[in-house]
């Protein structure tokens, strides 16, 4: 097999200005969010629940627990979105919530069954390596790429399976454990997923979708700081980024306050011309946007209109637009007030 096995949906950041401040005291400090199957069907542990703001950046993601629960901290006041994401499972309303200033809130969301769930956090690309070390045993790399073959089927609990297998007759094979790291993610198993892919680095430690698979990991655990510098790491390995790399490293640098920096990410994925670059505009629009400079956060929304007509945001990017314009007519009003004698 060659390139990279296509993985899943692009981890984002929080919502703009407001639920960026995860450190005031406008918090909901407990958010429940329970899940309701209409056949009372029991919850699978590896869906995955996602919280997500007005202008479509994740706030934050979390796991089931065997009460259909899933449980969010310190999440800031506004209108939410709750999707569901599994290997069956999927929303059976638009999951819209809104979250209010209060200790302790629960919303429930409605959800069915189905047989094309969408998987979790992670990205389109660089989960997953191909076998191509010639050095490794023909048994070996036989269960290597049966697993790879089950990757594509995202049958995750046999993929870890054949991995470990290989893994056990060849266990120099970095890919084996970054390709096991990443299956575990998909599991739920966070702390199995960390070590492979610590394993991973410690065999090759120039292994790039390795260090971009750790600092998914990293978001996860909203660890911000550790998954900047673990994609700046893969970015020197790898400096031929994709348009998943950068998005995912410029929201890291939003969180971390680098709002130049995330601007300048942004703005050399635009100048690379990446396919699916349009999130970047959104990154730059959101880091604009907290430096005051309005006029600027608009054109990014404005040419994220332009160049991704169809994307899946645009009814809150325009909603976004809107607001940012109102916002220069009120100021552009009273600057012409003061100036009157």
């Amino acid at each position: 097999m060659t390139g990279r096995l296509v993985a899943c949906v692009v981890l984002l950041l929080a919502t703009a200005a407001a639920q960026m401040r995860t450190d005031s005291t406008e918090v909901a400090r407990h958010v429940k969010v329970r899940i309701a199957f209409g056949d009372h069907a029991p919850c699978n542990s590896t869906t995955r629940v996602t919280l997500t703001g007005e202008m479509g950046f994740a706030l934050a993601e979390g796991s089931l627990s065997g009460e259909c629960t899933a449980e969010f901290y310190d999440v800031p006041p506004g209108k939410y979105r709750v999707s569901l994401s599994g290997p069956d499972t999927a929303n059976a309303d638009d999951g819209d919530v809104e979250v209010n200033s209060v200790i302790s809130q629960d919303v429930e969301v409605r959800a069915r069954h189905s047989q094309d769930g969408q998987t979790g956090s992670w990205t389109k690309s660089a989960a997953f390596v191909s076998v191509s070390d010639l050095a490794v045993p023909a048994e070996a790399a036989k269960e290597f790429d049966k697993a790879n073959r089950l990757i594509g089927k995202q049958d995750w609990g046999k993929a870890s399976e054949r991995l470990m297998k290989g893994l056990a007759m060849y266990p120099k094979y970095a890919a084996g454990y970054n390709n096991l790291g990443a299956v575990y993610s998909h599991q739920g198993k966070n702390a199995q997923a960390r070590e492979a892919l610590k394993k991973a680095i410690a065999l090759d430690d120039r292994m790039a979708p390795a260090y971009v698979n750790l600092a998914r990991l990293n978001f996860l655990e909203k660890d911000f700081s550790g998954a900047e510098a673990l994609l700046d790491k893969a970015l020197t390995l790898a400096p031929a980024a994709n348009a998943d790399e950068l998005s995912l490293l410029a929201f890291a640098q939003l969180t971390d306050k680098h709002l130049d920096e995330a601007i300048a990410t942004s703005q050399e994925g635009h100048g690379m011309r990446l396919k699916e670059h349009g999130f970047l505009h959104l990154a730059a629009a959101n880091a604009f946007e907290q430096q005051g400079k309005i006029g600027d956060s608009l054109a990014e929304l404005q040419m994220y209109v332009q160049e991704e007509p169809n994307g899946p945001q645009m009814k809150r990017v325009k909603d976004a637009i809107s607001k940012l314009q109102q916002q220069l007519a009120k100021r552009d009003s009273g600057s012409a007030a003061a100036a009157q004698p």
